[in-house]
């Protein structure tokens, strides 16, 4: 952050005089916090010392039940809880998972894709993966572990670049009565390093002239006793670099909307306009602007017994920068050792008389002697000959002149019970049954079971660890949203566009969108996951859901793949010109037909319109041939002079009658009448 690397006493930069004597009332305040958490720190610390030297297999623990009598103190031991360790953070490594937002939102997709690549650049960045599998061991070994986040300003001045740490159990005391794993209800957390000279100045960047006044102080203070840094010879020239977090309170202005209901804090960064805030609140004169006092983590550093440093954390976020990592939790128990525990602990008993067993076992074999020789003193000249004959482990017994080997009575050794050896395989089983881990998971099954049965065998083991796992998967979530809180409040605009490749979302460096747009989940990154993710595509194509191509291959776990997705878009546009260059042959060969079938129909239309033209006119002269013959008809009715009207009418009747059963039509009436006068209608 730019304060960071000011280096002047003012409020801004955050950096102190070391010789002002307000900071007295910092160190009052750090020295009240060690003392009254010492009691609970330190019961942990030493069960968490000895959860760790049964996992590396100290055999000086005999010494505790022992003392230091030589005779009876064996240096054996056989470690059976390291396999156990082993398979639970290997079953970790085997199924690592990135951590990925998704979208509570519709119009948020975009959105969450800058986020996911900004996080998985910072993973792969720092190598978060493997510090969380360390920070996962350590965890599961004596109760608790911190994964702990830093900026580093080596290659990047400006932003810096955020990277992870893991922080065993006896560098870092915290406030023993913390109940939440989000450590909102953590009062304090106070982590001590050592480092050179050369270390403290690349840390406290503009402070390099203040820190020559300021000597290593050493072990001193006897503080975090436990440390392994304490066992270097050359600790008179190292530093102790003091990081003490603590909650407290800062003043925040929020834009509130009375119509929404919504509120949000306003945040200023350093490429905003002067006076932003007026010109929104001018031209949105509803909003209101209120004050509020909003929980945050400030930080004190001290080098040696000097303070440095109080103000704002370095990732400028108001949480502490650190997350635990815990196995079994129990923040009720009155004890403090029993509050936090691993795996270890409950099978610590079982490991001591285990070793306890075997060397009793390797005792009486070692007491079970080969034969030996009996023989008067002067029988030999040279008694080492019958060391020779047996092996050189024999024992001799020589006898005096006259006396006989029957006087002699040997005691024999004791053998082994084959109950002692039915209890040593009592006691292995017992440190599995006691840690969860069935032969299944541990692929040591030696029956004949059908390899359903194994797999469920095997699925219920993993249930018995499964508040392990849930636990480092609410781990990794809280530590995905204080990285994300950490790359808006920290990554210039200029740094995200240069990781995204483009222009991040509008949206990217709000705080509501984080709270309401996104959420941390936790996605697939091992190798395992990744092929399971590739079946489940395969299987989805099968089923006949339109998978692209381009998603199938992402997801394969083969080099190349750039290359190979560039190889598929070319061969799909190739293949797409060849479909489109026929597709266009086939338009114009069926554009040809068309014409073709076009003339043959104009031309049997055509011939249609004539044939019926010569049908009308056949027709047309057929009538004007019966026009005329009617009217001669006619004609030659009336011509006919002197006829009575009756005559007339039947005359008339007749030539109609005729001329209906010419054309084979039933007789209708007489078309002609007669009116009461006489007349012919």
């Amino acid at each position: 952050m730019s304060s960071y690397q000011k280096g002047s006493y003012n409020q801004s930069s955050g950096y102190v005089d070391p010789s002002d004597v307000s900071n007295k009332n910092l160190k009052s305040m750090m020295d009240w916090f060690y003392n009254a958490q010492y009691t609970g720190a330190s019961a942990i610390w030493m069960q968490g010392a000895i959860d760790k030297r049964f996992k590396i297999g100290d055999s000086s623990l005999y010494s505790s039940a022992w003392g230091q009598n030589y005779q009876q103190y064996q240096k054996f031991f056989f470690n059976l809880i390291r396999r156990h360790g082993n398979m639970i953070s290997g079953f970790q490594r085997k199924n690592r998972k990135s951590t990925i937002t998704i979208p509570n939102q519709e119009d948020t997709d975009e959105l969450c894709d800058n986020y996911n690549k900004a996080l998985r650049w910072c993973e792969d960045r720092d190598n978060f993966q493997e510090y969380f599998s360390q920070s996962f061991e350590g965890g599961i070994d004596v109760g608790i572990n911190w994964l702990w986040m830093y900026p580093d300003y080596t290659y990047d001045p400006v932003s810096g670049d955020l990277f992870t740490d893991s922080v065993s159990f006896n560098n870092v005391l915290w406030d023993q009565n913390f109940h939440k794993m989000d450590l909102t209800d953590c009062n304090g957390i106070w982590r001590r390093r050592w480092v050179s000279r050369q270390t403290l100045n690349s840390l406290l960047p503009g402070y390099e002239e203040e820190l020559k006044n300021i000597r290593p102080s050493g072990a001193k203070d006897g503080r975090f006793p436990l440390q392994a840094e304490l066992q270097n010879l050359q600790l008179s020239n190292l530093f102790t670099y003091d990081e003490f977090y603590y909650r407290s309170s800062r003043k925040a202005k929020i834009i509130i909307d009375p119509y929404t209901g919504e509120a949000t804090e306003w945040e200023e960064r350093e490429d905003d306009e002067e006076d932003l805030i007026k010109q929104i609140l001018y031209q949105q004169p509803w909003l209101k602007v209120v004050e509020k006092d909003i929980p945050t983590v400030k930080m004190v550093l001290q080098v040696g017994d000097k303070i440095v440093y109080h103000g704002a954390n370095f990732l400028n976020v108001d949480e502490y920068p650190c997350v635990p990592h815990l196995c079994y939790h129990e923040p009720d128990v009155l004890s403090y050792s029993g509050r936090i525990m691993g795996y270890i602990r409950n099978v610590r008993d079982a490991q001591f008389l285990y070793n306890m067993r075997k060397v009793i076992e390797l005792q009486i074999l070692q007491s079970q002697i080969n034969a030996g020789w009996i023989y008067p003193i002067d029988a030999v000249t040279d008694p080492k000959a019958f060391r020779q004959a047996s092996g050189g482990d024999a024992f001799l017994i020589p006898l005096k002149a006259g006396r006989l080997p029957s006087e002699i009575q040997r005691i024999e050794p004791t053998s082994i019970p084959q109950s002692l050896i039915e209890l040593s395989r009592n006691l292995a089983e017992d440190i599995t049954n006691i840690t969860g881990v069935n032969e299944e998971l541990l692929g040591m099954a030696q029956d004949d079971k059908a390899g359903i049965l194994a797999m469920l065998r095997q699925s219920a083991g993993l249930v018995t660890l499964q508040t392990i796992f849930d636990k480092s998967d609410m781990t990794q979530r809280l530590y995905g949203k204080l990285r994300l809180k950490a790359i808006r409040k920290n990554f210039s605009k200029g740094k995200v566009r240069a990781i995204l490749g483009k222009d991040p979302d509008p949206r990217f460096f709000t705080d509501i969108s984080q709270k309401y747009g996104v959420s941390v989940e936790e996605g697939n990154y091992s190798t395992t996951q990744r092929q399971t993710e590739l079946q489940q595509y395969l299987t989805f194509k099968e089923m006949g859901i339109p998978i692209p191509d381009k998603t199938i291959i992402r997801a394969a776990f083969i080099t190349n793949k750039k290359q190979l997705i560039q190889d598929m878009e070319e061969q799909a546009q190739g293949q797409m010109q060849q479909q489109q260059q026929q597709a266009q042959e086939q338009s114009q060969s069926i554009q040809a037909k068309t014409m073709v079938d076009q003339a043959k129909a104009q031309e049997l239309m055509a011939s249609a319109s004539e044939k019926l033209s010569a049908v009308e006119s056949n027709m047309a002269s057929t009538e004007h041939k019966q026009t005329e013959a009617d009217l001669n008809i006619l004609k030659i009715a009336m011509e006919l002079e002197g006829i009575q009207l009756t005559q007339l009418k039947q005359a008339i009747d007749l030539v109609y009658a005729m001329k209906q059963q010419q054309s084979g039509l039933q007789p209708q009436e007489n078309v002609l009448q007669t009116t009461s006068t006489g007349e012919m209608l």
